[in-house]
């Protein structure tokens, strides 16, 4: 299996198959790549990799164990990628009818272990990324299992998604963190500016142009997040410059 131009994520991929295929059998309907790793810009050192297992019914308790199970061997295997996987087990009636239905559906994701999660309509963003860019391991064109979304659906959910890190900023507890808050910011003010996607370093490399009065500070992010295995505690200073950042977006873009 040759998805990237990275023997090891290549590895990863097909060992994560192979998994679905055992645990699920004739379940599982489709395994999908999406975010850098297909539209570019992807950073072994620092980028996740994202993806979705469309499978015919919720997972149930013995799958969910022998999920864990597959991923806690590949980490054991690759520890350098701990943290960085994202999968989202999602029925299929559940894709179909998200935006009036919630649903629930199994998920392992950077900062949160597996566990059982509800997606409902807030999660608007994630499936249109999956519908115009994921590309299909086995199975279907997602567009076919995820109805239309618009892009002023996508961005009026960047610009929701986007006001919820007033709060957030002020929980962050490390380097890595405040980074995480400011790229996310950064990409989802290009999102609005453009009405296109793109990576979060693309985006923050945008924003210094768009924002020259921030460029030390949008620098300083893209280190810290390269410095994720290493990253050290917030200061007040970095902390507050992360804060004007984000309220200055917020106000002056998103209102």
């Amino acid at each position: 299996m040759k998805i990237s131009q990275y023997a090891e994520i290549n590895q990863i991929l097909e060992k994560l198959l192979e998994g679905h295929k055992d645990i699920f059998g004739k379940k599982l309907l489709g395994y999908y790549v999406y975010g850098s790793l297909v539209w570019g810009d992807f950073d072994e050192n620092a980028s996740d990799i994202d993806t979705l297992c469309l499978i015919s019914s919720e997972v149930t308790a013995n799958e969910l164990a022998r999920i864990r199970t597959m991923h806690e061997e590949i980490i054991r295997k690759y520890p350098e990628w701990d943290n960085r996987i994202e999968v989202h087990y999602t029925p299929a009636d559940g894709l179909k009818n998200f935006k009036t239905v919630p649903f629930y559906m199994a998920n392992i994701s950077p900062g949160e272990p597996l566990h059982m999660i509800v997606a409902d309509a807030e999660w608007i963003d994630e499936w249109y990324l999956v519908r115009e860019y994921a590309i299909p391991l086995v199975g279907t064109d997602p567009k076919e299992m995820i109805p239309y979304i618009s892009k002023e659906e996508f961005v009026g959910q960047i610009k929701r998604y986007a006001h919820s890190f007033r709060d957030r900023i002020k929980i962050c507890k490390d380097s890595y963190s405040l980074a995480y808050a400011i790229l996310t910011i950064c990409r989802a003010l290009y999102t609005t500016q453009t009405g296109n996607q793109t990576s979060k370093p693309a985006a923050a490399k945008w924003a210094m142009e768009f924002l020259p009065e921030y460029k030390e500070l949008l620098e300083d992010a893209l280190i810290w997040r390269q410095e994720r295995h290493i990253s050290s505690s917030v200061t007040f200073e970095n902390s507050a410059r992360t804060e004007e950042f984000i309220n200055h977006v917020l106000c002056s873009f998103f209102s």
